[in-house]
């Protein structure tokens, strides 16, 4: 009886999502005059991997140390305004506060990619800057 209990609580217990979909960061939408002052030629992305809502991207950047780095993804909202179907998001990384160090350092952060999601559609083509391949988001 009590094993049966056991068995019964930690079943009700178990959250529905893995583990692997919980990430890192929250990304953002802005208007595209604040995209185009992001600056992206302080690092280079050297992997991008889509895991449900979640945008893992591994890049290289000089600083000290990556806890000193401040990373944030952004897309624009003016997706809107495209003419083409699917609408996509165009996104940049933005990494800050590396540090005056000329050490390269590798970093991977994953980003929540909900906000950037596109309510009359089930999927979106994201296009990150810096990085050649088209990510079909699908949601």
């Amino acid at each position: 009886m009590f094993t049966s209990v056991v068995i019964v609580i930690l079943s009700c217990s178990k959250d529905d999502k893995d583990d692997d979909s919980i990430c890192d960061i929250i990304s953002k939408s802005i208007p595209r005059d604040d995209f185009n002052v992001i600056e992206t030629a302080t690092y280079e992305i050297g992997e991008v991997e889509l895991n449900g809502d979640c945008l893992s991207v591994s890049l290289w950047a000089s600083g000290c140390s990556s806890e000193q780095f401040d990373i944030n993804l952004y897309g624009v909202n003016d997706y809107q305004t495209q003419s083409f179907y699917p609408l996509q998001r165009d996104l940049k990384v933005e990494v800050l506060n590396g540090g005056l160090c000329e050490a390269l350092i590798k970093i991977t952060k994953t980003f929540d990619l909900t906000p950037l999601q596109i309510e009359t559609q089930n999927e979106t083509p994201l296009n990150i800057e810096g990085w050649d391949e088209q990510i079909i988001y699908t949601y």
